[in-house]
């Protein structure tokens, strides 16, 4: 059911549009090697593939990349999708020009050694992109309203955050979501440079009239893609 909660699945063409321009921008020349991390039911990586690219995506759940290949199979669209985890990448150092994440980085134990290992598979001059955000704002009226929300769920209807464990969520760094000085403070540390970011409430707007009714009370406190650099040689002198 992954992508039928708002937010995750592609809504609408004007949603695909905007996340095609999105993704289009502070990229190296084409044609690029595309690593699509925790790729889910591919959502990312398969807008990457319709973009021309070579694209490979790796998940952890057998079920998300089963979903995957059905929708890559459906558009006839070719992507390399394999087991694999974030944290402990299954390729070469050097072996990709982009490296592309949606909704992962909250879930991982540990991220500064998944992004340690970003930036390993990246090629010099390669891109990391990272599209994150913070939903649970602890302010007491966005409080409220989520606990709103989330009660109205579990009466009339199906709730994401339901399936993740309160035990292994208590294990996460950045649950709730990850704030951007946080995130770019971390990339800072892996080796990264020239940082830049974007607000994607726009796209998070789009995507509120396919949001049920209770779910509209508690609406996320931000949204943001951050693209940044593996320093070319000349760069380190």
């Amino acid at each position: 059911m992954y992508d039928n909660c708002p937010g995750h699945g592609i809504g609408t063409g004007e949603e695909k549009i905007a996340w095609k321009r999105e993704l289009n921008r502070n990229l190296p020349e084409p044609p690029l090697k595309v690593l699509d991390v925790g790729c889910g039911t591919g959502a990312m990586g398969l807008l990457f593939a319709e973009m021309g690219h070579q694209v490979t995506g790796i998940d952890l759940s057998q079920a998300m990349l089963a979903k995957a290949r059905e929708k890559a199979y459906a558009q006839k669209i070719s992507i390399d999708l394999r087991t694999g985890d974030a944290e402990h990448l299954p390729f070469n150092d050097g072996s990709f020009d982009v490296v592309v994440n949606r909704h992962l980085v909250w879930t991982l134990p540990h991220p500064e050694i998944a992004l340690r290992e970003w930036h390993r598979v990246l090629k010099n001059g390669g891109v990391v992109l990272i599209i994150e955000g913070v939903w649970k704002d602890r302010s007491f009226p966005i409080r409220a309203k989520r606990f709103l929300s989330d009660g109205l769920a579990s009466i009339f209807g199906h709730t994401h955050g339901g399936h993740y464990d309160k035990k292994l969520r208590s294990q996460f760094p950045c649950d709730g979501g990850v704030p951007k000085e946080t995130m770019v403070s971390d990339l800072e540390h892996a080796g990264f440079t020239g940082i830049s970011y974007r607000d994607l409430m726009y796209i998070q707007e789009m995507q509120i009239p396919q949001q049920p009714w209770y779910r509209r009370f508690a609406p996320g406190k931000t949204y943001y893609l951050l693209a940044a650099k593996k320093r070319t040689p000349r760069e380190l002198l």
